[in-house]
């Protein structure tokens, strides 16, 4: 029944699991992992939620997220039009806004399920440590996680179709803009998927430990991230609907 409703979505999940870079996404998130024992060994003074708030606002959201997202957003259409294989894609009678849906939608399932796991590992040791986290802390991780996701996945599905080195621009972007400039200037910070994805975090833990500088409210955070989302598809469904694929 999918495969007769939702072929490019069945198609991408197809590619992703046989692909080395789902491993890759894979790789990316169980790094939390590493940091989790390391706690467990020498907590270093801090408490539970501190020590996750550290890992979430210090390296989940301005780098682990977006690069893991960012392999797989520009390969599902990226690769497809250097491979020519989107001509076979198009031949079907789906509508090509829906081959941008589906495709996103697979880039969001693959990545998603692999950093609920590797976040869901790195609370369960960290529970094993000197303290057990506030109950808050692994449904704020993974929302927030999961939000990021999905806007990092649109904008650079996006990319894809109207940047051919995708990939390395991507990653510069990340590093000099997400993981840099939005890091130490206020007034770009506001202009960053990860101020955003941190604002969730924060209030959603609920905890005067963990914040971060001038975090948006919860509700127009969730609102400025689903509106980037929506956005970044229309424009990729545009951008797709006028490319020349024969």
């Amino acid at each position: 029944m999918m495969l007769a409703t939702f072929p490019t979505l069945w198609l991408t999940l197809r590619q992703f699991a046989a692909g080395r870079a789902t491993r890759v996404v894979a790789f990316f998130a169980a790094t939390p992992i590493i940091f989790s024992l390391v706690y467990l060994f020498n907590s270093g003074g801090s408490t539970a939620n501190e020590f996750l708030g550290s890992i979430f606002n210090e390296f989940l959201a301005p780098t682990i997220v977006p690069l893991a997202t960012l392999i797989l957003a520009t390969a599902t259409l990226g690769n497809e039009l250097s491979d020519r294989t989107i001509v076979y894609i198009a031949l079907k009678p789906i509508a090509r806004w829906r081959i941008v849906i589906e495709k996103f939608i697979g880039t969001f399932i693959v990545t998603g399920v692999a950093f609920i796991v590797g976040i869901s590992i790195t609370w369960a040791l960290v529970a094993f440590g000197p303290e057990m986290p506030g109950g808050s802390t692994l449904p704020a991780m993974i929302v927030s996680s999961l939000f990021g996701v999905a806007a990092y996945g649109a904008v650079f599905l996006f990319f894809s179709l109207v940047i051919p080195r995708a990939l390395l621009v991507g990653v510069i972007y990340i590093l000099l803009w997400e993981s840099l400039l939005a890091r130490y200037i206020p007034g770009i910070r506001i202009l960053s998927i990860r101020h955003f994805m941190q604002s969730i975090f924060v209030h959603w833990v609920n905890d005067s430990r963990v914040t971060i500088p001038q975090p948006t409210q919860l509700v127009s955070a969730i609102i400025v991230l689903v509106a980037v989302v929506i956005v970044s598809l229309i424009l990729a469904s545009l951008r797709l609907r006028r490319m020349n694929l024969d």
